[in-house]
């Protein structure tokens, strides 16, 4: 009998299944998603705003002293190089012209004088009857004549000039944008502000001018921007770049033709050019302008932002260390809304945890891995 209850009692210990106590319970584990480090080119555009400018200006003021009888265009006209654009009054210039031009006669006539007097005093000096005085009066006679007639020319030639520049022509092909006097007139070429003046013709804006008009060459404009200098490095001549111009909606293709060496003290920038073909002159100066320059591309090792936690003074990632999660500290820089450049705490191919568990994990939690893909696939078969 007490075998049997032994016996019993043994087969009742082993009935519960064979269930072993001291079994590991399973741990729970967060799922997460991975992004690489990933090296990559990186182009930074330089941005700067400037001003519309025409490629050539020019204050154009009378050449001659004088009224202003004719003006020959308005504020908005085409021209070319050439074309008449104001005239002042000549009739003192022409009766000048007219009175030296017999005086040159007379020195004409002086000169062949003189020079028959010579020859004929320099044969009888010859044969005695002119002494050596007598030939030194006659030469100088005709030298006298011969400088009297270069005087009278040059004269001349100078009179003919100031009629010639009594009428203005454009110094090259371009689009009257000031007109600052109208006929009646009078101005003056001695004194700067003397030619200065009220008249506002058409289309002026006052005597603010350097004389009766402007004219701009603008079948090339520039673009003059000012980036700032720490950009200075990055930018040289030859930078291909883009001009927007917003109010016309476009933006032209460019590049630095000219970097100015002087840095404003003021704004701390630098100054540059960039030029814009117009021959339709569709594009006017004065123009608000904004400018990107293009420089060298760089590497950088970039990251998706959304990996990244922290604060401005101390970011930092988490990466899977043997299933387990890892904080990491970096310091990086923003590229744009998406993604970052880390510039120290990972290299090339470090993988960074993401995901929208990302909160939740710290030091040490267990992790699983899963593929964007697959966590996809699964959410479009539970729906």
């Amino acid at each position: 009998m007490m075998v049997a209850v032994s016996a019993l009692a043994l087969v009742g210990g082993c009935g519960d299944g064979g269930k072993d106590e001291t079994a590991e319970k399973p741990v729970d584990t967060i799922s997460m998603f991975e992004t690489v480090a990933s090296p990559r080119e990186l182009v930074e555009p330089v941005i700067g705003t400037g001003t519309i400018a025409a490629v050539k200006t020019t204050e154009l003021g009378p050449r001659v002293t004088g009224i202003i009888d004719k003006v020959f265009v308005a504020v908005g006209a085409r021209v070319k190089a050439g074309d008449p654009l104001f005239h002042t009054r000549d009739v003192d210039i022409r009766n000048r012209v007219s009175e030296l031009e017999n005086q040159v006669k007379l020195a004409q006539a002086d000169v062949r004088n003189a020079g028959r007097a010579f020859k004929r005093a320099n044969e009888l000096h010859d044969k005695g009857f002119v002494s050596n005085g007598g030939l030194d009066n006659a030469q100088a006679a005709r030298d006298s004549a011969n400088a009297r007639l270069g005087i009278a020319t040059a004269q001349l030639a100078s009179a003919k000039q100031m009629l010639e520049d009594c009428t203005v022509v454009a110094p090259f092909d371009g689009v009257i944008t000031r007109r600052d006097a109208d006929e009646g007139k009078y101005m003056s070429t001695m004194g700067g502000m003397g030619m200065m003046g009220g008249g506002g013709g058409q289309g002026g804006q006052g005597g603010g001018g350097g004389g009766v008009m402007q004219i701009m060459k603008i079948d090339i404009v520039a673009a003059i921007v000012q980036v700032p200098e720490v950009d200075l490095s990055k930018i040289h001549v030859g930078s291909k770049g883009k001009v927007i111009i917003g109010s016309m909606n476009k933006s032209y293709d460019s590049e630095v033709y000219i970097l100015n060496d002087l840095i404003d003290v003021k704004t701390r920038g630098v100054e540059l050019r960039m030029p814009i073909l117009n021959p339709d002159y569709e594009i006017k100066p004065g123009l608000f302008a904004r400018a990107e320059i293009y420089p060298e591309p760089r590497k950088v090792l970039s990251l998706d932002r959304s990996a990244v936690q922290g604060t401005e003074s101390l970011r930092y990632v988490y990466v899977n260390d043997a299933g387990k999660a890892k904080r990491t500290e970096i310091t990086m820089r923003q590229i744009d809304a998406t993604t970052v450049e880390v510039m120290s705490g990972l290299k090339a191919g470090d993988r960074a945890l993401t995901g929208p568990n990302l909160p939740l994990i710290v030091d040490g939690t267990p992790l699983t891995i899963e593929s964007v893909a697959a966590a996809s696939n699964r959410a479009a078969t539970t729906k």
